[in-house]
């Protein structure tokens, strides 16, 4: 994953239409998967690799597994 502060990284981008699609807040999800929404926004921006954290948000989406390792190897 590439670290780019100023910009969502290819995982963010598809965590946010995720997150619209399913009208949902990025402080719901951060509820859901155990952790800040400042956290969730550094892994989302590339700040933190947020490996822990992935597969939780891959679950709570309901995200497609291949889609999300495209995102992260981009």
């Amino acid at each position: 994953m590439k670290r780019n502060s100023g910009k969502l990284t290819p995982f963010g981008k598809l965590v946010v239409k995720a997150l619209t699609d399913q009208d949902m807040t990025k402080t719901q999800l951060a509820d859901t998967i155990g952790t800040s929404p400042q956290y969730l926004s550094y892994i989302l921006y590339g700040v933190r690799s947020g490996e822990k954290y992935v597969p939780a948000i891959v679950a709570a989406l309901s995200l497609d597994p291949r889609k999300v390792e495209k995102a992260i190897a981009a």
